[in-house]
Formats: structure tokens, C-alpha cells, sequence
């Protein structure tokens, strides 16, 4: 088989793309005993290890069959009082090592997460900032240019101010046109 359509064929193994039929052509060219390129003799210990456990066969029904026969012969050996005492050690150090886990992940992120510059110059990173800041401006315009109809609202309620002001002439007018009256009372 050519290199290069090994190495094609090795790239579509780890990207998960080969066939059946391209995997045995890849385990067929590692296994036999032709000189291998030193740039893929590392390939050669998987393929190999691969094959060899495929031909390799399992009797599970047996290994279900003593594994269910050692727990048996352990629930039989340890008395009640001792399994319950097990059982707390046992979750006594799940979750010690769970705490250490999730304290080990939130360190980790903690450390990896720090804040970094992006831009070595200011100057570009000053127009960055301005291009994306530019670019949510837009969208918010866009998202509030429907509410400008509300001021066609305000509008129509301009007209009314008009007709209040006229309404306040109309009660001053009422209380002149008492006090004539009461003055022509007097005479």
C-alpha cells in the first residue's frame, strides 16, 4: 500500500470516518512484517494491539457467574454490623475524593481562565472595542426604530393640551362673568 494513502487512510480513522473494510486495510499494513516508515511506527503498536484483541474472545456468562459468586461469598463472611461500617468508610471516602475533584476542576479553571490580553497593540484593540461596540449600537436601533410610532401617540395628545388651555380661558370667563353679576346685584 502507497504512504500517502496510508496517511489518508490513518486521518479518516481519527476523524471517525473509515469503514470497516478501511480499518482491516489499516491493521492488515501495521501487522505485517514489511518495513514501516519511521513517521508511522508509533501506529504500528496500536494496530497491533487492536488486532490482537479482536481476535480475542470472551466468555462473559462465566465471568458473570464468579462475580456474582465472590459478592456472595463476601456478604456471607462480613456480618451486618461490619457491612454497614464498610459501607460508611466507603462513602465516607467517595466523597473525599469527590470534593477533591470538584476543587481540582475549579482550581484548574480558575488558573486557565484568567483574563489576557487579545491584542498586543492598543491601538487595534481600541478599534476592536469600537467595531463591536458599533455593531451592538445598530442592533439596538434597529430593535427600538419600531417603537417610533409611539411618539405619533404623544401627537394626538399635543392637540388636547390646546383644548385644556382653552377650558381654563372658558373658567376664568365663568368667574367674570360672577363677579358682573354680582356687582350688577349692588346697584
Amino acid at each position: 500500500m502507497d504512504i500517502n494513502q496510508v496517511k489518508l487512510l490513518l486521518t479518516k480513522y481519527f476523524d471517525g470516518e473509515t469503514t470497516l473494510e478501511e480499518e482491516r486495510m489499516l491493521q492488515g499494513y501495521f501487522s505485517d512484517e514489511t518495513e514501516i516508515p519511521d513517521e508511522l511506527i508509533t501506529y504500528r503498536q496500536q494496530f497491533m494491539l487492536l488486532s490482537s484483541s479482536a481476535r480475542t474472545e470472551y466468555d462473559t456468562g462465566k465471568l458473570d457467574l464468579r462475580i456474582s459468586e465472590m459478592i456472595d461469598n463476601l456478604d456471607a463472611a462480613m456480618p451486618e454490623q461490619g457491612r454497614s461500617k464498610a459501607l460508611f468508610r466507603y462513602l465516607a471516602a467517595a466523597s473525599i475524593i469527590l470534593m477533591l475533584g470538584v476543587s481540582g476542576i475549579l482550581i484548574y479553571q480558575a488558573r486557565s481562565n484568567a483574563v489576557r490580553d487579545t491584542y498586543s497593540d492598543p491601538q487595534i484593540a481600541y478599534q476592536e472595542a469600537q467595531r463591536a461596540l458599533m455593531y451592538v449600537s445598530q442592533k439596538m436601533n434597529k430593535g427600538i426604530d419600531p417603537l417610533s410610532n409611539v411618539s405619533k401617540i404623544n401627537a394626538g395628545t399635543e392637540q388636547l393640551k390646546v383644548l385644556q388651555k382653552m377650558d381654563e380661558s372658558m373658567g376664568m370667563l365663568n368667574l367674570v362673568s360672577i363677579i358682573n353679576r354680582s356687582s350688577n346685584l349692588k346697584k
